[in-house]
């Protein structure tokens, strides 16, 4: 085969195949640029419901609890939106626990129930929640990196919005949606990591750098014999 016609045909094939992750790239950039990225994280499908501790609610002291829980390393207090005393949220042997700040009963790990209002109260969309389950073994992909158990509550709003709650304080842990799901599937198009989606420094985003260099390279040669190989030597 003549190098002008090899060099055509190579550029040809390499730029059908690189053409496609190009066109991949456009097409989830372009949804990645156009849709607002605070929708995106569900900012507005959840309340902010911590509000301060009023100085008229007393609490216990913390060294009433140091003995029920001697290897207490971080204690907070604060409110919970379906209780009307403050909690104490207690880190202690590594572990986060709940406690009620005026009589020192433990909440931890909060019923189902519980769970179920503060996954309404957290809520902002206008959908009804439809199902709650305890994740006790393993987590979807949406939620990759957080640890198990978490509490999954689904709405049934056109977005399928779906909160994850931390089964010990009851915390939003993350917020889920459609959109959201998009934006994941299309962000793994987009950086090639088809596994954990994470980051693009896997075996196929290098592949493809090698086999652009090539194209470019190609597309070069062939410029060669289409612009300055003289005409009685073009093909």
């Amino acid at each position: 085969m003549k190098p002008s016609l090899l060099s055509r045909n190579l550029h040809k094939w390499l730029t059908l195949v690189v053409g496609v992750q190009l066109l991949i790239w456009a097409v989830t950039g372009f949804f990645m640029v156009a849709v607002d990225l605070d929708f995106i994280h569900g900012d507005s499908l959840v309340r902010n419901l911590r509000a301060p501790v009023g100085s008229a609610q007393a609490a216990l002291p913390v060294s009433q609890l140091a003995g029920r829980y001697p290897e207490i390393t971080l204690v907070s207090l604060h409110s919970l939106p379906v209780l009307s005393s403050p909690v104490y949220e207690l880190t202690a042997a590594g572990r986060k626990v709940l406690v009620d700040a005026t009589n020192g009963h433990q909440l931890s790990p909060l019923s189902s129930g519980m769970i179920r209002q503060l996954a309404r109260s957290y809520y902002a969309g206008r959908g009804q929640l439809s199902a709650v389950q305890l994740l006790e073994h393993e987590v979807p992909m949406e939620v990759r990196g957080r640890a198990p158990p978490l509490w999954r509550a689904d709405f049934d709003d056109w977005l399928q919005t779906t909160l994850y709650l931390n089964p010990d304080t009851g915390a939003l842990v993350a917020r889920r949606h459609r959109l959201w799901r998009w934006y994941d599937f299309l962000w793994m198009l987009h950086i090639m990591d088809y596994g954990e989606r994470e980051t693009p420094t896997g075996v196929v985003p290098r592949v493809a750098t090698v086999l652009g260099t090539v194209t470019i390279a190609s597309g070069v040669w062939l410029l060669y014999f289409s612009f300055w190989r003289p005409r009685a030597q073009r093909v």
